[in-house]
């Protein structure tokens, strides 16, 4: 590299450095359920300076038939669990009932939900027994379409295991989709699932028995996966096959959100929202900093950060003006070097 071209990297990476560098703080958006009915789907700000979170501005949106997992649809509405033969399409910026879009049958009663990595197949998970435990819904034009179909779940040839899905969510890193069975404030199997989207079937390979994996979700950061159930919040690293780090709180841990710079939220069927800092150690066992206020009474479920299933970020105003005026800059300086 001549002489020229090293000073125009360095300028390039010397002016990009404050706008790409992640920093400590953070602040955003939450939106959760409720399980006792009535005013049960929410939104509420959340911040995190380095030492303090705190949480404000907690509103309703609207109160669907039932309400539990919940995750955002490709053109940006919420997609609500409802506890039974229901999903709703939910306008996240919508207030009452005419926040409601649209409602369709799943094909089997939905609780949590998973939305597949090409955005087009919602699967639903149904929080009781049997061996139709999971359904998918095709979308239609990014939101809700018509009702879904159930699909057989079964173990692998050999297996022996519980078939009794209660979560499951896709690792894009190894494509690879995972499950857990364990019921709410217990704990069950972890592994493996391949579905056929063509004859309706899962099919299930235990990795770990007796873990809390309930709640799954896929974490950008560390790609790890984080699972919860009672007191205990697990990371999994698919690549040993096995639990990294544990942090616990105040029990019933049910469906947990990252944000993609080293933050976890976990919803807690007591109220809590449990919060962790540990983008220092990418390991929930070792964090930096944790949490967990109380939220809200009968707090059920949060809708993800990052990911499949995550709002479409927005740039922060001030990173888009650092930004530009550093490639302002960058011409301007490139000019004076070419002048050389």
């Amino acid at each position: 590299m001549n002489k020229v071209r090293f000073l125009w990297a360095v300028a390039v990476m010397a002016l990009l450095a404050p706008v790409l560098t992640r920093a400590d703080s953070v602040s955003g958006t939450l939106w959760y359920t409720t399980f006792s009915g009535g005013a049960n789907v929410w939104k509420v700000d959340y911040s995190f300076n380095g030492t303090t979170f705190t949480l404000n501005n907690n509103s309703n949106i609207t109160s669907t038939n039932g309400a539990d997992g919940l995750l955002f649809l490709p053109n940006g509405d919420l997609l609500v669990a409802g506890q039974g033969l229901n999903v709703s399409e939910v306008n996240p910026n919508g207030s009452g009932l005419s926040a409601i879009v649209k409602t369709a049958n799943p094909g089997n009663p939905a609780f949590h939900l998973a939305l597949n990595g090409s955005g087009t197949l919602v699967y639903s998970m149904w929080n009781g027994s049997g061996n139709a435990q999971i359904a998918a819904t095709t979308l239609t034009g990014g939101g809700l379409g018509a009702g879904g179909v159930a699909y057989v779940t079964s173990l692998a040839g050999g297996q022996s295991g519980s078939t009794d899905v209660r979560g499951i969510i896709y690792d894009p890193i190894n494509n690879t989709w995972y499950y857990g069975t364990a019921p709410d404030g217990g704990s069950g199997d972890f592994g493996t699932v391949v579905f056929n989207d063509v004859t309706h079937t899962a099919t299930l390979t235990p990795i770990l028995r007796n873990v809390f994996a309930h709640g799954l979700t896929f974490d950008p950061f560390t790609n790890d996966i984080i699972f919860s159930s009672a007191n205990t919040v697990s990371q999994f690293n698919p690549t040993t096959n096995t639990i990294i780090g544990n942090i616990f709180g105040s029990g019933n841990f049910d469906q947990s959100a990252v944000d993609g710079k080293g933050h976890l939220f976990v919803a807690s069927n007591s109220g809590g929202l449990l919060f962790v800092d540990y983008d220092a150690s990418k390991n929930i066992g070792t964090p930096t900093f944790a949490t967990e206020p109380f939220l809200a009474g009968s707090l059920d479920d949060i809708a993800p950060l990052s990911g499949a299933g995550a709002p479409s970020p927005v740039p922060e105003p001030s990173s888009l003006l650092l930004l530009g005026s550093g490639l302002v800059g960058l011409v301007r300086y490139r000019k004076v070097i070419f002048k050389a």
